[in-house]
């Protein structure tokens, strides 16, 4: 396999041909400024796509609501609109005339039209199909904390008054570096190719000891191609996969409850090539999309993968003989505690989906089967009384799409064979002044799938029962408002609530654009059952207010500033939260350079009231920290492209906490009040 994987790297380069590589700073900026916040999934999977429309646009004459879902920039009601407009018409004859479509706007089409097409692909995009364009890209990344934690101190045997107690402080101690070490290498030839291969470690992770025999702590590698003939999609490697509406198997980007109130509906893309870091959410294996007909395509995979998970065995000598197994899921692997938990537990999963496409509707049936070697154990727990176990499940689902008369249907019924059930069916109906959509969900306490990302309350697809109903409106061009309401129950205790209840969450969100300014005020409210030490379960409410003003001077200075304010309320009990942040961007001619500062202070009641607050990063990177206690928090975030297809990033952060003698506990503890992040990125492509 690994001989296999090197013949391929090598012929990729060797039939590869030098272009001008599309630069990612331009959608970088364009999901920035669609208020698009980084998720490590996510908006990697937003950079890939977009990335490959720039070479292959999508043909809006043609497309359909899933191939139009892969834009990211338009709601579904929006998408709606377009298929309707099409549909009355007939084809889009200039690129202008989808300002004619009710919904979209001068921005919206600013948005898509890099990635859009009518059909007669211009010049430059001729040229690139007939020179089979190749991309590379190689991206290193490095990143510290300082002051070192605790993991990382040095230990003698005279600091201890046992042996016993030395050796467990050893255990606890860090391997490797304080720094940690990413290198990814990805290519792409046309539409056709795609191969590469990631080597991550974490900080303290250590290289080429008896756990990390391959040099880095995870290693993940992957090929795929596509074709027009029976064999549709092949992927080798690592792979993801995205079915129906997420009952059975979803990873990578999901739509849930956010700020986009109507855009609940998924869109799968069936198999995908894995590139992130996340060391547990994906396959390993062989995947296949197979064309049957015209009208029927069929997904098929097989992966067998080992996975971390804690093992506590009896105090016997038969090994088989286990007390505890459970799944270990941080991807920490710092020091002997948590080696000891790395890919103890095999894991096996196949599945099968069969699709019908027509005009008027769509349908697939898909069969999915995993099997833990050990099987996990049900903890002792109130709430883990339906927990998965993983032995040998075997489920199956339905999933349609159709419309009716401007209404649009959607959703998924699963079951288990276990004996339980899980559907979600949803309807999106709109126009040019109001859209909205209306989703039902319920998932029984015991049915579970260990892959699913059904919308919902929480991420699990479990114990759930819910009604959805989000609306758009746009009273006027620059006024955008988006609601949502939610409201859910639980069949049986969850973590933090061991008695059954149920609670309802709202948003309201206000965006008002006007010359040179932004204004954008958020509300969102919740309400959920919670354990209270003196009289059992209650109902805990949390409050979240947020003013944001954006004044954009020219087209190189943006300033914005942000008041948020959240408020924790539990039977006597009234915690409160406040942050506010000033941000400062600067866009050189012609991107060459870009820079990032905020200056933040924050001072909440506890945990509970926490504020979280999104942060620029360097590409692909993920910072969407939680602030709490007293403190300020100053970060800078620089871009910087010396010579085309070189990048160079570089974050910067700094946070401290006047009323503390120390940061954190544990192995991860830090001495002092002060606390300072750094992270480097270099970025090739060719």
């Amino acid at each position: 396999m690994k001989f296999s994987f090197g013949v391929l790297f090598l012929s990729l380069f060797l039939i590869s041909w030098k272009l001008d590589a599309q630069e990612l700073s331009d959608i970088e900026r364009l999901l920035e400024g669609n208020d698009i916040l980084s998720t490590e999934d996510g908006y990697e999977e937003m950079l890939t796509t977009l990335s490959a429309l720039l070479l292959n646009p999508v043909n809006v004459n043609t497309a359909d609501f899933d191939s139009l879902k892969m834009l990211f920039l338009l709601s579904d009601s929006q998408i709606d609109q377009l298929l309707k407009f099409r549909e009355k018409y007939g084809n889009f004859l200039y690129v202008n005339e989808l300002l004619m479509v009710p919904g979209i706007g001068k921005k919206d089409l600013a948005n898509i039209q890099p990635f859009i097409t009518l059909g007669q692909p211009e010049m430059r995009t001729r040229v690139q199909a007939v020179r089979a364009q190749t991309r590379h890209e190689l991206l290193v990344k490095t990143k510290i904390s300082m002051p070192l934690q605790e993991g990382y101190r040095d230990y003698s045997p005279y600091d201890f008054d046992t042996r016993k107690e030395y050796e467990r402080k050893m255990n606890s101690r860090f391997h490797g570096p304080p720094w940690g070490m990413l290198l990814k290498y990805k290519a792409q030839i046309g539409k056709h190719w795609q191969a590469g291969v990631t080597l991550e470690n974490d900080p303290g992770e250590g290289y080429f000891t008896r756990y990390q025999k391959t040099g880095f702590d995870f290693l993940s590698m992957h090929v795929s191609v596509t074709t027009d003939r029976f064999f549709q999609r092949i992927s080798l490697g690592d792979y993801r996969i995205q079915w129906g509406q997420g009952l059975l198997a979803w990873a990578g980007f999901s739509s849930g409850k956010s700020d986009v109130a109507v855009g609940n509906e998924k869109s799968g893309k069936g198999f995908s090539p894995y590139t992130s870091t996340d060391e547990n959410n994906y396959l390993r294996g062989i995947a296949m999309t197979l064309r049957l007909h015209s009208q029927w395509s069929a997904d098929l995979f097989f992966s067998k993968k080992k996975s971390d998970a804690n093992i506590i065995r009896t105090d016997t000598l038969a090994e088989e003989e286990l007390l505890s197994v459970s799944l270990y899921e941080s991807g920490y692997h710092r020091n002997n505690n948590e080696c000891k938990k790395k890919q103890v537990l095999d894991e096996v999963t196949t599945g099968l989906s069969l699709h019908w496409n027509t005009a008027s509707f769509k349908i697939s049936g898909n069969v999915l089967y995993y099997d833990f070697e050990p099987a996990l154990i049900v903890g002792n727990r109130i709430y883990q009384l339906y927990n998965d176990t993983g032995d040998r499940r075997w489920l199956v689902s339905v999933d349609y799409k159709t419309a009716f008369r401007g209404i649009y249907l959607f959703g998924e019924t699963a079951y288990s064979f276990q004996g339980a059930c899980a559907t979600i069916n949803g309807l999106r109906w709109g126009n040019s002044f109001l859209s909205a959509c209306l989703l039902y969900r319920r998932y029984d306490k015991k049915y579970v799938s260990h892959y699913a990302a059904g919308f919902g309350e929480y991420s699990n697809t479990s114990n759930e029962e819910g009604w959805y109903l989000g609306m758009e409106c746009s009273p006027w061009k620059n006024l955008k408002v988006n609601l949502y309401y939610d409201w859910f129950r639980f069949f049986s205790p969850r973590y933090g609530a061991t008695m059954p209840g149920a609670g309802w969450e709202f948003l309201g969100q206000v965006t008002y654009r006007h010359a040179i300014w932004e204004h954008d005020f958020r509300l969102k409210q919740e309400i959920r059952p919670e354990d209270s030490k003196t009289s059992g379960s209650v109902r805990r409410g949390k409050s979240e207010y947020r003013y944001q003003v954006a004044c954009r001077l020219n087209s190189q200075w943006e300033l914005r500033n942000r008041w948020s304010m959240s408020r924790y309320h539990k039977e006597m009990l009234l915690e409160k939260g406040y942050m506010i942040y000033q941000d400062l961007i600067y866009t050189a001619p012609r991107a060459r350079f870009k820079m990032q500062y905020r200056l933040a202070w924050f001072h909440t009641d506890s945990y509970q009231s926490r504020i979280y607050a999104y942060e620029n990063n360097v590409l692909y990177g993920y910072s969407f920290p939680s602030f709490m206690g007293k403190g300020w928090r100053s970060y800078l975030n620089l871009t910087w492209k010396p010579m085309t297809g070189f990048t160079c990033y570089l974050k910067t952060g700094f946070v401290i906490y006047p009323d503390r003698e120390e940061i954190s506990s544990g192995i991860t503890k830090v001495d002092g009040n002060k606390l300072t992040d750094i992270t480097l990125q270099i970025r090739y492509t060719f």
